[in-house]
């Protein structure tokens, strides 16, 4: 059964990286990682040198019903809460799914330790 990628990305000023790596981790990142049938749960950030910061929330999930059970109706839609958005500069406006093989999911995340 293929899994499901969900990307969102953002950008936030370089100084609120590790505020925001730490919020990430302890809030959003943990929430996905408790969530039923989500595999894994990582962000990536990439200072741009200019003040700038981009962001991506990466998650594998079982399904696209897993994925609604966390996210709502619209999965689409990213969530954060109205404190956290006036923070960032920019986002991209929906969250992308992709579908991935067994096969792609091995290229992509080593596995998880039992």
């Amino acid at each position: 059964m293929a899994k499901i990628l969900r990307t969102w990305t953002f950008w936030i000023d370089s100084k609120l990286q590790e505020e925001c790596r730490l919020h990430l981790e302890a809030n959003v990142l943990a929430s996905m990682r408790g969530a039923g049938g989500n595999r894994r749960a990582v962000a990536t950030f990439r200072d741009h040198g200019d003040g700038t910061c981009v962001v991506v929330v990466m998650s594998v999930w079982d399904s696209m019903a897993d994925i609604v059970a966390f996210s709502g109706a619209d999965a689409d839609a990213p969530r954060i809460d109205a404190h956290e958005e006036a923070k960032l500069i920019d986002k991209e406006p929906h969250v992308r799914h992709y579908a991935m093989t067994e096969s792609d999911l091995r290229g992509l995340l080593p596995p998880l330790d039992s």
